[in-house]
């Protein structure tokens, strides 16, 4: 278990690329120190306090806006997880929002690539052409 430090504004640029550099901080040493297996809190990129996504200026509550969350960017960095979960051939399990169709709201999931089971350890798929999926293998040496 690795406990990183989890933000709650899905539109906070800074504190979801902090969160990406602090869980992959943590996953090389994780790695460093012989670990085959890190799992991350729920919500490790980002975890939406209710307050952040549906506060009105007055205090009142509303439905949740996620328009207004990084989406673009919670993706780049879960796909950073992953790239380095292959690099150093680490199961690696993260929380993170999903998002889904509208009108869904976001899930929160645990994610990884799949294009990397342990049964396909080599398939030679790049992870752009893969989906995040519930946990993963890291990706075979290149």
């Amino acid at each position: 278990m690795a406990q990183s430090t989890v933000p709650e504004d899905p539109a906070d640029v800074d504190q979801l690329r902090a969160a990406g550099r602090e869980i992959r901080a943590l996953m090389r040493e994780a790695a460093a120190a012989g670990a085959r297996l890190v799992q991350f809190p729920e919500g490790a990129i980002v975890y939406p306090g209710k307050h952040v996504v549906a506060q009105r200026p007055d205090g009142s509550m509303k439905p949740a806006d996620w328009s207004r969350a990084e989406w673009g960017v919670l993706r780049e960095e879960a796909v950073a997880v992953a790239d380095l979960a292959g690099e150093l051939r680490l199961w690696t399990v993260f929380g993170s929002l999903h998002p889904l169709t509208a009108p869904n709201r976001p899930h929160n999931s645990l994610s990884a690539p799949r294009g990397a089971v342990p049964y396909s350890p080599h398939s030679g798929q790049r992870l752009e052409e893969r989906s995040l999926d519930l946990m993963a293998y890291p990706r075979s040496e290149r």
